[in-house]
Parts: C-alpha cells; structure tokens; sequence
C-alpha cells in the first residue's frame, strides 16, 4: 500500500470511529433524559437520523450499480469479440478453411489480455479450462476430447451469458450447442 492510501484509511477509521462515538454519546444522553426530552424533539431526531443513514445507503448502492454498470459495458466487448471469433472458426470450418496459427496466437493474446481484467471468476475460470482443453487437443486425437472441449465451450459460454446478467434458468447442456451443431444431442451421447 501507497503513505497515500494509509493516511486515507486512517483518517477514515479515525472519521468513523468519531462519528460512532458521537451517536453513542448522543444515544446515552438521550435514553438517561428520555423523560425530559420533549417528544417532537426526540421525532426530528429520530427523523433526522434515518434521513441521514437512506442518504447514504443509497448513495452507496447507486456508487455501486454504477461501478457494475461500467464494468458490464467493458465486458461485453470481450464476450462479442469471442463469440463473434467462435462463428468465424465454425464458419471458416464449414467452407473447409483453415484458420492460421498467427490468428489463433492473436485471438488467444488479446482475450487473455481482456479476461484477466474484465470476466469474472467463474467466467475466467471456465475460459482457462477450456483454453487448456483446446490447446492439448491436438495431443490428443480422440473424438471424445473434441466433445469435451465443445461440452466445456458451452460451460464458458453459459458463464459468459450469467456474467452479463441472464439467469439461464430454463437452458440445459447442449442448448447453446445445439444452435450451432445440428446434430449435438446425438452426437455427445454416442461420444460419451
């Protein structure tokens, strides 16, 4: 930690710590005089203090919908970037083109690049297992891997769509797959 950010957090603590001690100070003279404290005063107090403590709750929450607003627009891109280089393979794939290695270490460089600050746990998480999955694909030739690098592809994709708020309540494996492979269903269960 920057001598900055120490002295910021003392003075916080020392801040919170004064005001606690006042409304403490203020809350025993009140209850040891409760009798003669006239009751429309004891009112605006009370009033005064749950005004005060909405002011600053919500300004909190708003603080802190407008942080998560503005890291779901940073989000997004990285998402429609990688999806959108997703349909480029399957596309490329289905007129039998390859894509070249320069393109793949590009793709891999800029969404680690943008994941590791932009997704979030889950979403980094599923997108490493499923870039280590793909990488030693072609250690392995099995047709089960590629339904498992595929099966984890739509793991990362479900994250992804969590990550930007959808609940994915009524999706089951293999519905975002299916979207793009016909066959999917009868595919995965022939393979695993």
């Amino acid at each position: 930690m920057k001598i900055k950010d120490i002295i910021n957090l003392f003075v916080a603590l020392i801040t919170l710590f004064g005001f606690g001690f006042f409304l403490f100070k203020l809350s025993e003279l009140v209850f040891e005089n409760i009798e003669k404290v006239n009751p429309n005063i004891l009112v605006a107090i009370i009033g005064s203090t749950v005004t005060i403590i909405g002011y600053f709750i919500s300004r909190y929450l708003e603080k802190k919908k407008l942080i998560e607003q503005q890291i779901r627009e940073q989000k997004l891109p990285v998402y429609d970037e990688f999806v959108e280089f997703l349909f480029k393979i399957l596309k490329d794939n289905k007129s039998n083109k390859k894509l070249s290695e320069k393109e793949l270490i590009d793709l891999f460089y800029s969404l680690n690049k943008k994941s590791i600050l932009w997704l979030s746990d889950n979403s980094l998480k599923a997108y490493k297992e499923w870039r280590i999955k793909t990488i030693n694909l072609s250690d392995n030739n099995s047709e089960n891997a590629g339904v498992e690098v595929m099966a984890l592809l739509e793991k990362m994709l479900f994250e992804f769509r969590k990550d930007i708020g959808h609940k994915n309540q009524n999706l089951k494996s293999g519905d975002i797959l299916s979207l793009f492979i016909n066959d999917w269903y009868e595919y995965s269960k022939k393979q695993l």
